[in-house]
């Protein structure tokens, strides 16, 4: 699939570049990140942080200010950081969208919303699933090459979720021993390559929403990863999902209403049990649900 066109990836309207906030504790690779994004027409790096309480005060800050609009567009989060580590920062991020009516209710939503791409390396197998289960968007290894970063950050600022292919192969070998994930609602596009998840493709349809699917009650999963069966519509839905499409144009190419794409999405998710898209992607791979690409 061919890579995400910098200027179609930032035709989000009149409302300029993705904004970035990179949060790492190493001073030289933040440096580097900022350089890079920096020097594209479609990014703008709004913000750096050291650790992972330093990102919440700034997202929050920013949310705030924004009076409940999101932050940025995606937040590019390390795993291991002294004071607080990544993925403690991300369920913080994802559990801050509360009931409590005050003023600060929206700034909580907002930032629960956040898109967060996960920067790791190859000997984090079990942080990595932590965050997936605490809600991030993305994985991506800290030594991927510039045009790659720049992909998964415009992937994941546009909505969607971002699999490294040494990612995938963990997780699908975790959850294929019945490790499970949690976090957000949305699609993954994944590193080029070949077998479950690979290659680059455009994503989903907004941040993440925390859409937890809710399994049919008294309901028993089968051997093909099902509670209930798919329906014709849902497995052309499932099909543009794994291909790391948005809602929206999964709605185009079927001639449906995003809305109505929403909600065949949601009867994915509880049907399968999968509580977000990452895992739904990596759950239709494991059970033979699309054909690996």
């Amino acid at each position: 699939m061919s890579p995400v066109n910098p200027a179609s990836a930032s035709a989000q309207g009149a409302r300029g570049p993705w904004r970035a906030v990179i949060v790492d504790d190493q001073a030289l690779l933040v440096s580097a990140f900022e350089m890079l994004l920096s020097s594209q027409p479609d990014l703008e790096v709004v913000g750096t942080a050291a650790d992972g309480a330093a990102a919440l005060e700034l997202l929050g800050s920013r949310a705030q200010q924004l009076q409940g609009a999101a932050p940025v567009d995606v937040v590019l989060m390390d795993i291991r950081m002294p004071v607080m580590d990544g993925v403690t920062a991300i369920r913080a991020m994802r559990t801050g969208g509360d009931d409590r009516n005050d003023e600060h209710s929206a700034a909580r939503e907002a930032l629960r919303r956040t898109p967060v791409l996960v920067l790791t390396t190859f000997d984090e197998e079990e942080l990595v699933l932590a965050a997936l289960r605490a809600g991030a968007n993305g994985f991506l290894l800290k030594d991927a090459s510039a045009q790659v970063l720049l992909e998964a950050v415009r992937t994941v600022a546009r909505g969607g979720s971002w699999l490294d292919p040494a990612v995938t192969g963990t997780v699908l070998a975790h959850l294929g021993a019945g490790e499970g994930g949690a976090g957000s609602e949305e699609t993954v596009a994944t590193t080029p390559g070949s077998g479950p998840g690979m290659g680059p493709k455009p994503n989903a349809s907004g941040p993440a929403s925390a859409m937890d699917a809710t399994r049919p009650t008294g309901a028993e999963i089968g051997a093909n990863g099902l509670f209930e069966p798919l329906t014709g519509r849902e497995r052309d839905v499932l099909s543009l999902v794994c291909d790391g499409l948005p809602n929206a144009e999964i709605g185009e190419r079927l001639h449906l209403a995003e809305s109505t794409v929403k909600t065949h999405v949601k009867a994915l998710l509880a049907k399968t049990g999968c509580r977000n898209r990452v895992e739904l992607i990596v759950h239709a791979f494991r059970h033979g649900l699309v054909a690996v690409r």
